[in-house]
C-alpha cells in the first residue's frame, strides 16, 4: 500500500520512464544514462543515428499528461548544450487497466497500467 500520494506518484513516474526506455529501445536508440530523479531536469540521455538526446520525462495519472515546468525547460536546454544533445520533453499518461481492483484512500492497489506516450518535442 501506498503511504503517500508522493510515493504513488513517484512510482507511476518511474514506470513512465521504464516503458519510454524500452520503447526507445524498441525503435533503434541507445540508452547512455537513466535518472529516476522526478525532480531531475532530465530523465533519459539517449542516441541515434549520431545523435544525442536529452531528455524530460513527465508521467501523471489517467486523465493528466505530464508536462514540463519553464524553469526545468531552461535547465534542459543549458544541460543540453554542456553535453551537445537535443533537449526534448516527452509526457506521457498511465491509466489503470484492470477496473476489479479495490480503491482505497484515491490510490488503486495492485492496478497494471497502460501507458500513453504522446511522442517527444524538441525544447526551445
Amino acid at each position: 500500500m501506498y503511504q503517500e500520494s508522493l510515493d504513488f506518484k513517484q512510482h507511476i513516474h518511474l514506470l513512465g520512464v521504464s516503458y519510454l526506455c524500452k520503447f526507445l529501445d524498441r525503435v533503434g536508440f541507445t540508452i547512455q544514462e537513466v535518472n529516476t530523479d522526478p525532480d531531475h531536469h532530465f530523465q533519459l540521455l539517449a542516441k541515434t543515428n549520431n545523435k544525442a538526446f536529452l531528455i524530460a520525462v513527465r508521467t501523471d495519472y489517467y486523465p493528466d499528461i505530464g508536462t514540463i515546468d519553464s524553469a526545468t525547460q531552461e535547465q534542459l536546454i543549458r544541460e543540453s548544450e554542456r553535453l551537445n544533445s537535443i533537449p526534448h520533453f516527452a509526457g506521457l499518461t498511465a491509466t489503470p487497466i484492470d477496473t476489479n481492483d479495490i480503491e482505497v484512500d484515491g490510490l488503486n492497489e495492485g492496478r497494471g497500467y497502460k501507458f500513453t506516450f504522446y511522442g517527444m518535442t524538441v525544447v526551445r
